[in-house]
């Protein structure tokens, strides 16, 4: 079986998220099944137009517009089998209108939720309108969406409840463990540094604990455009906080296991991906009570739900003082999710079962 993956970035982008790392950790071990991958993404400038990246055939087109007006040009040249339509960035790819073979609908969250300050008032309404019309693009195919939420967000869209098919993300049980903890306490945040992500709470958060908690620090880990507003906020105060940057997976890892808590602030997710890492790292997180999120946090399991800022204190508090029981119940939640399990559900569902 050969597949054809449409998708606006890949696992080696600058900008490579939660979306991404699930397209190369599936990919790849679906190319181990005797099935062909084979990646359309954009090429941000400087990568190889053609790569093969651990079994995944990947194709890198440059500009955003170019790639999608490449749709039928791939479809035709690789000639696959089953082509999976990734909305990992709203915009569809159309490619039911191309041809007859079999079209899966990768959906991961509603992206109208999360735009507002992220993009302009005029693009927003554009994307937005374009979510709407999933149902008339591809009204007679399959969609696969993450969590619970993901999925009532299709049905409120108008897809059938019988053509959406949920397959959760894993995570590496082997690279995300359980580890020696920090001497005094520390908390990270690990992400995006986006407006609906919310990073800037983390300093809310630190700023109500600092007086409570001996020696606390907080890891600042991502970047992006609120980084300098976000540093710009402790100009001058003689906190503990540090900024790493992007980090190489088997650094962020370490950092995730050392950690006490680990924060969340989303408005919305596909899925809380980070939080199943932290939790395989005996991590537990506190989060806002937001779709995707409330599937991955089990409340007063492996981490708590809250409904506004000043909760987290709390809940934080609570956690440090009952931590081995936290870390023991975080990893025994994550051990639920592998890549093994999801790149199988993803191969049955591909072999029409």
């Amino acid at each position: 079986m050969k597949i054809l993956w449409f998708a606006h970035r890949d696992i080696k982008h600058p900008k490579a998220g939660g979306a991404e790392r699930t397209i190369y950790e599936v990919g790849k071990r679906l190319s181990k099944l005797n099935i062909g991958v084979n990646l359309v993404t954009v090429n941000p400038g400087y990568l190889l137009e053609y790569e093969n990246v651990d079994g995944i055939i990947t194709y890198r087109i440059k500009g955003n517009i170019r790639t999608h007006l490449y749709v039928r040009k791939m479809i035709k040249r690789i000639n696959p089998d089953a082509i999976i339509d990734d909305m990992g960035h709203a915009v569809p790819w159309f490619s039911p209108w191309f041809t007859d073979k079999r079209v899966i609908v990768f959906f991961r969250h509603l992206h109208a939720k999360s735009l507002p300050g992220q993009v302009n008032f005029f693009l927003a309404k554009i994307i937005t309108f374009l979510e709407k019309l999933y149902p008339f693009i591809y009204k007679n195919n399959i969609f696969v969406t993450e969590s619970d939420t993901s999925a009532n967000d299709l049905i409120n869209l108008g897809i059938k409840k019988d053509k959406i098919v949920r397959i959760p993300p894993g995570v590496d049980l082997n690279l995300f463990h359980k580890g020696k903890k920090t001497d005094n306490v520390q908390l990270l945040y690990f992400g995006g540094l986006r407006k609906y992500k919310r990073p800037e709470y983390a300093i809310t958060v630190y700023e109500n604990l600092y007086k409570k908690i001996d020696n606390l620090k907080l890891v600042i880990v991502g970047d992006g455009i609120l980084l300098n507003e976000i540093k710009d906020k402790i100009k001058g105060k003689n906190y503990n906080i540090v900024f790493t940057g992007r980090l190489a997976y088997d650094e962020l890892a370490k950092i995730i296991r050392e950690s006490w808590v680990n924060l969340h602030f989303s408005v919305t997710e596909g899925w809380g991906l980070s939080i199943i890492e932290a939790s395989a790292s005996g991590t537990p997180s506190v989060a806002f009570k937001v779709p995707g999120v409330v599937n991955t946090i089990i409340d007063g399991y492996n981490g708590f739900l809250v409904n506004n800022i000043n909760e987290f204190t709390d809940k934080i508090l609570y956690i440090i003082k009952n931590e081995d029981k936290f870390i023991l119940n975080s990893r025994k939640f994550a051990e639920n999710f592998t890549w093994e399990k999801t790149a199988d559900l993803w191969y049955k569902l591909l072999n029409g079962n």
